[in-house]
């Protein structure tokens, strides 16, 4: 709610902030400038919050010791690591989409002028690139013992998407850019050929990762 709300009203707030002896010159919003703030606050809050609260997802059960008790009484791993995929899978589609749709509705309340070109491809990029990060996380968190190395880890590898945005031809396959250019293609910016390679860059990633933490799972000692 609060991205619509802030693309709407904080140039009148800046305004009375200043005395006479200051001039702001600042464009009217657009819901461009809308969908600037959500994609913003998904990325500086949204995603961050739901690492943070889900980063425990395998070091507890290690911890307790329940993962045990679920194994020894016939429970298959894979089901176990299946029912686990599933619930951040879902967790981040259901908050996800939620947080779109009333974006979407206020947008259009706010700035009934507003258009839904390039509004699916850019809200779509960006929630594959966190159903990336969901299938990331399990993968460490399977292989670690502790949240934070889990957290650390997903920090790093996002850290090293943003150091691969200096090298041309690593940048035009980066997942990087469902996460960071999704304000181009709601200003109209054609889709191109580097989207698709980041689409299925980050596909076969999210499979990887599916892949790895199935595998370590199946044999990892969780006594």
């Amino acid at each position: 709610m609060t991205s619509p709300l802030s693309a709407k009203f904080l140039p009148e707030l800046l305004s009375r902030l200043t005395d006479e002896n200051i001039t702001i010159i600042i464009e009217d919003p657009t819901y461009v400038d809308s969908w600037l703030q959500f994609f913003s606050n998904v990325n500086q809050i949204g995603l961050v919050v739901l690492l943070l609260v889900f980063s425990p997802i395998m070091s507890k059960e290690y911890e307790k010791g329940t993962l045990v008790h679920m194994v020894t009484k016939g429970l298959p791993r894979l089901s176990i690591y299946m029912g686990k995929l599933i619930l951040l899978f879902s967790s981040w589609t259901l908050l996800y989409w939620l947080s779109a749709l009333i974006t979407l509705i206020y947008t259009n309340y706010y700035f009934p002028k507003s258009s839904l070109e390039g509004v699916l491809i850019a809200t779509g990029s960006m929630y594959l690139f966190g159903l990336m990060l969901m299938a990331l996380l399990l993968s460490v968190a399977v292989i670690l013992r502790t949240s934070f190395g889990t957290l650390l880890t997903v920090g790093a590898f996002v850290g090293l998407l943003y150091l691969g945005e200096l090298f041309p031809l690593i940048q035009k396959w980066s997942p990087l850019q469902l996460n960071s250019r999704n304000v181009e293609w709601l200003a109209g910016k054609e889709i191109g050929r580097e989207l698709i390679q980041s689409f299925a860059v980050t596909g076969l990633l999210i499979l990887l990762f599916i892949g790895i933490g199935a595998v370590f799972f199946r044999r990892k000692t969780i006594n």
